[in-house]
């Protein structure tokens, strides 16, 4: 999907994400600070293949990123990085308050299907089963090749700290977009805070919610969900 000049999605989906079907925004830029296309997270592991054949529809291949950014480590947005820098000798970003976890090669989340019953409206058949599949996931740790502390520019955007949902979360900014990760979701409409037994700290992150929404912009991309876009 064309978003604007040189803005490209990519549109991954993730069954079985507790009983239903979560869709993941891959943004890609076609100008990055080394001289490549700059990709904005990454996917779950085992999803390379699919955003191999997102790029070489549009005219890339893998070996044309140049620079990965990273929102923040959970494993749906840092899983493929160690594996596209092997191909293409990209250049990782994160925040520092991420690199501890990203140097791991699994990531446990620790919920109960009391903490989520009323959010999702989920049969406990299948938090079980979701819970099993996300935990049970391995991915190549990541070296972040540059740390970020909030403030940079990278090429066209500038680095914004939204923490609460991890405690570096970062979003993008150029002027006219916004790319939050998940510090913002847009689920059939209803554009909300991340959900609350997934936050690090969730009243941090619903001032970055607050924060980001307050901006002004054209397009605002979340990772999961709708395209925000106000002219």
């Amino acid at each position: 999907m064309l978003l604007t000049k040189g803005v490209r999605i990519i549109e991954l989906f993730e069954p079985e994400f507790f009983g239903t079907v979560l869709n993941h925004n891959v943004t890609i830029v076609e100008k990055g600070p080394s001289g490549g296309l700059m990709m904005i997270d990454t996917g779950l592991p085992g999803y390379l293949d699919i955003i191999e054949k997102g790029l070489k529809s549009f005219g890339y291949s893998l070996e044309d990123i140049s620079d990965v950014v990273i929102t923040h480590y959970h494993i749906d947005h840092s899983g493929n990085a160690e594996e596209i820098k092997k191909i293409s000798k990209a250049k990782i970003y994160a925040h520092e308050n991420e690199v501890p976890y990203l140097s791991k090669n699994e990531q446990k989340f620790n919920l109960k299907y009391d903490d989520v019953k009323d959010e999702l409206k989920v049969s406990e058949e299948d938090f079980e089963r979701t819970m099993k599949r996300i935990n049970s996931m391995r991915f190549s740790p990541v070296t972040v090749d540059v740390k970020l502390k909030g403030g940079e520019e990278i090429g066209n955007f500038k680095v914004i700290n939204v923490p609460g949902h991890t405690p570096g979360h970062i979003a993008l900014y150029d002027g006219n977009l916004l790319i939050v990760g998940d510090a913002v979701r847009n689920i059939k409409g209803k554009i909300s805070p991340p959900f609350k037994f997934f936050c690090w700290d969730y009243e941090k992150a619903v001032n970055s919610f607050n924060n980001l929404l307050s901006m002004k912009f054209k397009y605002l991309v979340p990772f999961h969900g709708d395209i925000i876009f106000f002219y």
